[in-house]
């Protein structure tokens, strides 16, 4: 039996309704309704799980609305696992009322991406757009989303079934490369490896891993997560790595918290704070963009990023006073919910502009996606780059 479907009631009646989560959620700053924070979901689906209430349309889009952030686990005075509650709650909307079309086909996409068809699909349409003049392809979606998209990188999938072997090597690395470096930001993927060897790291790359299914889990199609984690595990199993690296925290968070692994899963910024390591900038000012899933799933302290970052000489840092606030990605939730979504991105983008940097960083794939549509939208002509390629792009010989 699926995971989500185990959880008891006593979990959710564990919040003692004190409203802090609702100073810290991204959709309640935009609804401001009880239904648009954790306790006000929370009390709906004990209401459902307990029979008080019939399970509706109207139940299930309050449950939609959320983008999953886990910033109310994260301020939670009594330790609500709101995450697991609510995947439950969302297992039985998609039993009783289904799933819908566009998050279902959402979902699928990221399954055949990874097949054998798939990435050779990814591959071509790489190699096609790679003659369009920009990076980001203005998307329209049928729900009324409109995103500027990256377009595939025509060398996808490009580090899998590799060893990268680091001269001094003092431990050896799995790296979960995740759908979006493999599909779109090849060059994340590639900087993340020139890192972790200069630090010292060999790295590996499996062949086969597929999507590590928090998408899929976190919309409670807690059957394919299973599925998904049942394969992604006999395939990490082939290999001999002393620990587990990422760069794009959900999937750190889902092979943290969700896979059952005994091995360490590092956010790769907590490998480079080496004194062997020099990053030499260009008189450029910096700010930075705390990913929710970082803190929320992976447990990384925000001082780990920002301490990387000021270890580049001749930059400046620029902190935003809402650096650790949502941006309006959490995959899925920016094509279903727009309206909310662009609301919450509105609100990062002014924050980040605020501060006057050039560049804008973040460590999450999606975060960096939304960051740099954003923007475009607003026209802030800041650059947006994940932290992986800004400091790549800055690294000088050992000292």
């Amino acid at each position: 039996m699926e995971k989500a479907v185990e959880i008891p009631i006593d979990l959710a009646q564990k919040c003692v309704k004190c409203g802090l989560c609702k100073s810290v959620c991204p959709t309640y700053s935009v609804n401001q309704e009880e239904g648009s924070f954790a306790r006000g979901r929370l009390a709906l689906a004990q209401m459902v799980i307990e029979g008080e209430i019939p399970l509706t349309g109207e139940v299930a889009k309050q449950w939609d609305e959320c983008a999953m952030c886990r910033r109310c686990e994260w301020i939670c005075p009594n330790d609500v696992h709101y995450k697991e509650i609510l995947v439950y709650a969302r297992h039985m909307q998609k039993e009783e009322l289904g799933a819908g079309m566009v998050k279902s086909a959402g979902l699928k996409s990221l399954e055949l991406m990874q097949t054998k068809v798939g990435r050779k699909l990814v591959k071509l349409a790489g190699r096609i757009m790679s003659l369009l003049p920009t990076n980001e392809i203005k998307t329209p979606f049928p729900t009324g989303a409109v995103k500027f998209m990256p377009k595939p990188t025509s060398k996808a999938f490009g580090l899998r079934g590799k060893v990268f072997k680091a001269e001094k090597e003092k431990a050896k690395l799995l790296f979960f490369t995740g759908c979006m470096i493999d599909a779109f930001y090849g060059k994340t993927g590639e900087n993340v490896v020139k890192l972790l060897n200069r630090a010292g790291y060999t790295v590996v790359v499996p062949e086969d891993i597929r999507c590590c299914g928090a998408p899929h889990y976190y919309s409670g199609n807690t059957e394919t997560f299973e599925r998904l984690k049942d394969h992604n595990l006999k395939e990490m199993q082939k290999y001999d790595y002393d620990a587990i690296v990422v760069a794009c925290p959900t999937c750190g968070g889902a092979l943290q918290e969700d896979y059952g692994i005994n091995k360490k899963v590092y956010d790769f910024a907590e490998l480079l704070q080496d004194k062997r390591l020099r990053f030499v900038g260009k008189g450029e000012s910096i700010t930075f963009h705390v990913p929710c899933h970082s803190y929320s799933a992976m447990k990384v302290k925000d001082e780990v990023f920002y301490s990387v970052m000021n270890s580049v000489e001749n930059a400046q840092l620029k902190k935003a006073q809402k650096d650790k606030s949502c941006c309006g990605f959490a995959g899925l939730f920016s094509i279903t919910n727009p309206k909310m979504s662009d609301q919450i991105q509105k609100e990062k983008i002014e924050d980040l502009a605020s501060t006057g940097a050039n560049i804008v960083l973040s460590t999450c794939p999606g975060c960096v996606l939304n960051l740099k549509d954003g923007t475009i939208k607003h026209k802030t002509a800041q650059e947006v780059m994940h932290l992986a390629d800004y400091l790549a792009e800055r690294l000088v010989d050992e000292v």
